[in-house]
């Protein structure tokens, strides 16, 4: 379902958009599948949705954790 609440058609259909359900979208939609997320919280990030501690990106150390894309660890802080 689009965020209107519209149904939509999709190839793939990913359900949870923590760490591996955000890296799994981004992986198939590159390799030209139509993919839609759905997210039982109103964004992005799993249990970091749930859990977040203000201003953190993650709580270990890099690499754990953090996705292998250049353009969004790239001059991260």
């Amino acid at each position: 379902m689009a965020t209107n609440g519209t149904i939509e058609e999709a190839d793939i259909v990913v359900v949870g958009a923590g760490f591996s359900g955000v890296y799994l979208l981004y992986r198939l939609r590159s390799l030209g599948y139509k993919v839609v997320a759905c997210e039982r919280g109103s964004d992005l990030g799993g249990t970091w949705y749930w859990n977040a501690y203000p201003g953190a990106r993650v709580d270990t150390l890099v690499p754990f954790y953090e996705y292998s894309m250049k353009e969004v660890w790239e001059g991260w802080t």
